[in-house]
C-alpha cells in the first residue's frame, strides 16, 4: 500500500491555527501542543469525510505526538506577520509551555464550511482534554503504532484505533506497515 500524500497550503495551515486559537482563547489547556494535535485531528477528520485533509500538511510520529512538517515555518511567519504571539514559560517541573494567542481572526473565506465543522468538532471532542492527554490517546491509533519517530504518519490509517498493545503487537504492526511501503 503506498502511503497517499497531499501538498500543503501554508496558508490554509495558518488560517485553520488561527480558528482553533481564536476558538480556544477560553481553553485553560490551550497551547501549541494541543493546537498541533487539534491540527491533526481536524485534518484527518476531514480526510475521512471529505477524502482530503483541510491543511494537506503531512504529521510526523514525534516522541509526544502527531507533529506538522514545517510547523516552525507557519508558526514563524504567523508571529512575524503579527498574527500570533506565542508565550513561552518554563514550568517548576522542567518543562516549557508555549502559549498561543492569536491577534487577528482568521480569515473564513480560505476554509470551507466543511472544513470549519471539522475543526468545531474536533474542538468539542477534545474539550477539557490537556495537550498529554491528546497525545496519550493518540498513542492507541493505527497511525501512531505503524510509525517511530520521525516517520510521515498515513491518512488512510486515520481514526483506526486500536486498544493498549504489547511491544511485540506494536513490533509486528510496524513490520506490516513497513512492508506494504516498500511494495
Amino acid at each position: 500500500m503506498e502511503q497517499v500524500s497531499f501538498e500543503q497550503d501554508l496558508d490554509k495551515l495558518i488560517e485553520a491555527a488561527l480558528y482553533l486559537g481564536e476558538r480556544s482563547e477560553n481553553d485553560p489547556y490551550f497551547g501549541v501542543s494541543k493546537l498541533v494535535r487539534l491540527l491533526y485531528y481536524s485534518d484527518c477528520a476531514a480526510y475521512m469525510l471529505l477524502g482530503r485533509p483541510i491543511t494537506g500538511t503531512t504529521y510526523l510520529h514525534f516522541p509526544h505526538g502527531p507533529y506538522p512538517e514545517n510547523w516552525h515555518q507557519a508558526r514563524v511567519k504567523m508571529e512575524q506577520t503579527g498574527a500570533v504571539t506565542v508565550l513561552r514559560d518554563q514550568h517548576a517541573q522542567g518543562y516549557h509551555h508555549y502559549g498561543l494567542l492569536t491577534n487577528r481572526p482568521a480569515d473564513r473565506e480560505v476554509l470551507a464550511p466543511q472544513e470549519l465543522a471539522e475543526m468545531d468538532a474536533q474542538l468539542e471532542r477534545f474539550a477539557g482534554y490537556s495537550a498529554a492527554a491528546i497525545e496519550d490517546y493518540a498513542r492507541y491509533e493505527a497511525a501512531w503504532l505503524a510509525t517511530e519517530d520521525g516517520q510521515a504518519m498515513a491518512y488512510e490509517l486515520a481514526g483506526i484505533f486500536a486498544p493498549p498493545l504489547s511491544q511485540n503487537s506494536i513490533r509486528a504492526v510496524r513490520e506490516v506497515a513497513s512492508a506494504a511501503r516498500a511494495r
